[in-house]
């Protein structure tokens, strides 16, 4: 297996990278979902413990394992988070490594930071010269928004000390070895909404003898894009996407429905602008169905907050990494509205997320496709990369 950027490793890592290929390859062929993660926990821990690695936790929060790695003198403490877990989709990727599990796909690439991850552990036990510790964070359950507000809750920000905490994430829009980076927002919170519109039902050609839904909704369709276009400053960034309405049945076709509901999905950075969206939504709904003489049911749900690297770390993290790898492989990257449920630890310690090129002439997949495989020439130079940015940042007098 060629290693991309050989020149750029850091020491020793070249020296176990198809292990860790083989590893991530394991993972892909076994993925586990939301917090049923044991399999992957157990070889994490019997690898970890092989290194010698300090501290192993894996009753934190289920399904996640935390490891600590002591420096040879004293310092802050630095996190590195990879998520384990895959999602609830078919693996059609055809590879010798692909799924054996129907319906359960790690189609996300986390079988790929799952590894990099790994990798960093190791790096780091097998060379101690480093002020401080090195918290590394296997995290379930991303997919589904839970698993980091189940560890931030648990209080793992606070047992540890983590005086920053970082992330990365594979990205199929950048090649295969470069390194997107940005200050500030990065990706969007997620949230969603359901409301169903009550009416009455009716026949078809009596339409009158009963109050249709269908048209109430079609009202609110058309205002609830009013919320973007005339209610926020064109010069910030919200989607509000209604993706399903459903009312009466295909083959009843001289039935008027008594409901109609419909969900959607809301996408924004500013926790104001979040809040207004929420507001809004609600009151634009409910207050359309009733002058059409309708009643409608609301629920509103923030899943994700947005993600917002810290400025310093991110600027000292572009900088270390520009002189690892050359500034021709660090991008800065632009904002955009996919979601990381990784900005919950960054409500209690500063951070970002580094992405990682996937794309090269075999790997022209996209994420969350179905037939997406990792790609593991980059395991090597992501392991360099990241291990470096955590040691440099606990060097350094600014942290």
């Amino acid at each position: 297996m060629p290693l991309m950027l050989e020149e750029c490793l850091l020491p020793g890592v070249a020296n176990w990278a198809n292990e860790l290929i083989e590893f991530r390859r394991d993972l892909h062929q076994h993925p586990e979902e939301g917090f049923d993660t044991g399999r992957t926990c157990g070889i994490l821990v019997e690898k970890l413990s092989s290194w010698g690695v300090d501290e192993i936790d894996t009753d934190f929060v289920k399904g996640c394992v935390v490891a600590v790695i002591n420096g040879n003198r004293s310092g802050v403490t630095i996190a590195l988070r990879g998520d384990i877990d895959c999602l609830p989709i078919d693996d059609t990727s055809e590879q010798p490594w692909a799924s054996v599990y129907p319906g359960k796909g790690h189609c996300c690439g986390h079988d790929g930071h799952t590894a990099w991850t790994l990798g960093v552990a190791r790096w780091f036990a097998e060379n101690r010269n480093f002020p401080g510790r090195v918290v590394i964070i296997f995290q379930a359950a991303e997919e589904k928004g839970k698993g980091a507000l189940a560890l931030v809750n648990a209080g793992v920000v606070e047992k540890y000390n983590i005086s920053e905490v970082y992330a990365a994430h594979s990205e199929t829009n950048l090649p295969a070895g470069k390194f997107g980076m940005k200050p500030g927002p990065l990706q969007a919170s997620a949230d969603a909404f359901f409301a169903t519109i009550h009416g009455v039902g009716s026949h078809g050609g009596r339409p009158h003898q009963g109050v249709d839904p269908i048209p109430v909704v079609g009202q609110i369709i058309g205002a609830v894009q009013t919320l973007v276009s005339r209610k926020i400053d064109p010069m910030e960034t919200a989607v509000v996407s209604i993706c399903s309405v459903n009312a009466g049945r295909y083959e009843a076709m001289n039935v008027i429905p008594s409901e109609c509901t419909l969900s959607g999905t809301v996408r924004t950075y500013l926790p104001e602008i979040r809040d207004m969206i929420e507001a809004k939504l609600e009151s634009m709904i409910k207050g359309i169905a009733e002058v059409n003489g309708c009643t409608a049911d609301f629920e509103y749900r923030r899943l994700v907050s947005a993600v917002i690297n810290d400025e310093t770390c991110a600027e000292a993290a572009i900088a270390v990494t520009e002189e690892l790898v050359g500034a021709d492989n660090v991008v800065r990257i632009p904002a955009f509205m996919s979601s990381e449920d990784f900005s919950e630890f960054m409500t209690r310690a500063p951070g970002m997320v580094v992405r990682i090129g996937q794309a090269d002439e075999s790997h022209q997949v996209g994420l969350h496709n179905s037939a997406f495989d990792f790609n593991d020439k980059v395991l090597p130079i992501a392991v360099s990369v990241l291990a470096n940015m955590v040691k440099c940042r606990l060097e350094s007098n600014q942290v």
